[in-house]
């Protein structure tokens, strides 16, 4: 819906239960939230699939939700309709602690997770999720490989009051 998007009325977190909702009412179920950014009076919400805790990136789903009514104006699927299966995700061979001691020293670990990202090729990565801090306080995803150790991916959170950016 390309229309014109009034005066925020509603938050950003209210804008994230519209998306939930939305893709909950449309049969996609166990929808995560991750990041969202605000954009002209939208916020636009990435949302991945949830198998069994594990977080599956690469069935990602983004919900435009307008400030000023909570209307849906915009639903982009590829990912999601590319990728999305039922997954037989094994049991992690490397640890949460084994897959900590691989993050340089110079980072803190906030948070930890399981993910399945995408590789540079075709593949999927089964991968130990920590969002990290460094020194001056900004932020870090890094991917350690949950069946080899091996540290996959780093990601910079671009975070301010417009939402979060991952590069």
């Amino acid at each position: 819906n390309s229309r014109n998007v009034g005066e925020a009325t509603l938050s950003a977190d209210d804008a994230v239960k519209k998306a939930v909702d939305f893709l909950a009412e449309k049969g996609f179920e166990s929808m995560h939230p991750s990041y969202y950014t605000l954009q002209e009076s939208s916020v636009i919400v990435n949302l991945a699939y949830s198998q069994d805790g594990v977080i599956c990136y690469t069935d990602l789903i983004k919900v435009r939700v307008a400030l000023d009514n909570g209307d849906v104006t915009s639903f982009e699927s590829h990912g999601y309709i590319m990728n999305h299966t039922e997954r037989d995700i094994p049991q992690a061979a490397v640890s949460e602690e084994e897959a900590a001691s691989k993050i340089s020293g110079q980072l803190t670990v906030l948070s930890h997770q399981l993910a399945i990202i995408p590789s540079a090729g075709k593949y999927e990565l089964f991968c130990h999720e920590f969002k990290c801090e460094n020194e001056s306080g900004a932020h870090y995803i890094v991917y350690v490989n949950a069946e080899s150790g091996v540290e996959e991916k780093i990601l910079i959170l671009l975070e301010d009051e417009n939402g979060t950016l991952v590069i």
